[in-house]
């Protein structure tokens, strides 16, 4: 653990110093974690976590962040805008991996069903609260100190419900780009898309006119070469096919970032539509195959190997440890987020048949006896979804972020909060405040970063 020897500028009011030291890498430590909340005598599992205690000074807040749906690395806890903001108010950054992610495992042989009982959001919520009670002693945490939970996405809502559930362990939570509203049928994911992509009507087109009645006709020799033209021949299934060649658009659309070093995905993603004379769905559809083959290539995504572990739900391993499976049973048990085709939208980047049945399917074939529906109805009556009554949370999302339309940012949120404490980056997407402060950053997301610092001194 690093002492706490260095030092930041003093706060001021314009927001969060930057820190004079930062240490490149952390040594990882280990939580003894009780697998079962609600039972006598569960046992124990080892809990991953790393800690920041560069800035530290006694008395200072101590900020509680997960990565939520992934393992933990040292990114957040040394190279990022929550690092800087744990700095900035002389306080200690802890990153905890969440229960049946990374190394953080009950002792269980595989990923079936039955071993995947102790992976509820209640568990996790009290793995935190565990935490907070019971500090490593070697962290010399007073019991007055003031805790911060921090999440982005999935553990944006942690960051919220620690709070909400546990107001008397968490003093104030820092939600990024967090779904607070578990939904079934989340067609609103893909309309964000299009709203997002100034070609939207030419994607659109292409899957209308082109793809999906290829797709629906049942000719496999027209299907099989639509397959080849994308270079996914080997997707059997046409649902994962379907799915996989809409990945590209939602994944540059979600993972936007402004830059004058880079180009700009959006506008580069649709650059090719616009630079040719005929706007024909036929022309738009080789022209979009074209673009989802470069960019596969681009990402890593070449080898048919390669293209069978990333789009095939029969390559989801429930047989070992990994990231993927466990979020699917997630989303599957208690928080929904089908991200389906838009039926009453007149636009659309995705096939019409990725719809709940494609998504129930996969949830029936890796989690055999898995409920038939996601119990979305009972996530969002205990927390209290876009209706929610949340103090001392600040919320920032971004405006282009397709999963906006789940949080309190969304249109059809309505929840009970403070004055001024939900911030929209003007440009902004998926979790984009959390990224290392940087000079080409945008005004929008300045201010973001000062408004959640300004938030937080307030209630710390």
């Amino acid at each position: 653990m690093q002492s706490p020897q260095a030092g930041t500028s003093p706060i001021t009011e314009d927001g969060p110093p930057q820190p004079t030291e930062v240490p490149t890498s952390l040594p990882l430590f280990y939580y003894n974690q009780t697998i079962d909340h609600f039972s006598k005598n569960s046992g124990n599992f080892l809990q991953r976590y790393y800690v920041n205690s560069t800035f530290y000074k006694e008395g200072g807040p101590i900020f509680l962040h997960t990565p939520g749906e992934s393992g933990i690395n040292q990114i957040i806890p040394t190279s990022s805008f929550v690092s800087n903001l744990a700095a900035s108010f002389n306080g200690m950054l802890i990153s905890l991996e969440h229960r049946f992610y990374g190394e953080s495992y009950p002792p269980i042989n595989d990923l079936s069903t039955p071993n995947m009982k102790f992976l509820t959001i209640d568990q996790a919520l009290s793995d935190f609260a565990n935490f907070i009670k019971y500090p490593p002693k070697e962290l010399i945490i007073t019991k007055d100190s003031k805790w911060v939970m921090v999440g982005g996405s999935y553990a944006g809502n942690l960051a919220t419900w620690m709070r909400k559930k546990f107001p008397n362990l968490v003093s104030a939570a820092y939600a990024s780009s967090a779904p607070i509203e578990a939904k079934l049928d989340f067609f609103e994911f893909d309309q964000r898309i299009a709203k997002a992509l100034p070609c939207a009507q030419n994607i659109s087109d292409a899957f209308r006119f082109v793809y999906d009645p290829i797709l629906l006709s049942g000719n496999e020799t027209a299907i099989l070469g639509l397959k080849q033209q994308f270079g996914l021949e080997m997707l059997e299934d046409n649902k994962d096919f379907a799915s996989a060649i809409s990945h590209p658009t939602a994944n540059i659309v979600q993972n936007y970032v402004q830059s004058p070093d880079i180009p700009d995905p959006i506008l580069s993603v649709c650059a090719p539509f616009s630079q040719v004379q005929s706007s024909s769905p036929e022309t738009s559809a080789f022209i979009y195959a074209e673009g989802v083959k470069a960019f596969l290539n681009l990402t890593g995504i070449i080898t048919p190997e390669d293209k069978l572990a990333k789009f095939a739900t029969t390559s989801i391993n429930t047989k070992e440890k990994n990231d993927l499976a466990p979020y699917t049973y997630q989303y599957c048990n208690e928080l929904g987020y089908y991200q389906t085709f838009p039926k009453s939208s007149p636009i659309s980047t995705r096939s019409q048949i990725i719809d709940i049945d494609y998504y129930q399917g996969q949830c029936d074939f890796l989690f055999p006896g898995i409920p038939s529906s996601p119990t979305i109805k009972k996530t969002n009556k205990k927390f209290g979804g876009f209706n929610g009554k949340f103090s001392k949370t600040v919320f920032v999302n971004g405006d282009i972020d397709p999963w906006t339309a789940l949080t309190v940012s969304s249109e059809s949120a309505n929840p009970k909060v403070e004055k001024d404490t939900i911030f929209l980056i003007k440009g902004g997407s998926h979790v984009t405040d959390f990224a290392p402060p940087s000079p080409s950053d945008s005004e929008s997301l300045q201010e973001a970063r000062v408004f959640v610092f300004n938030t937080l001194v307030k209630w710390l």
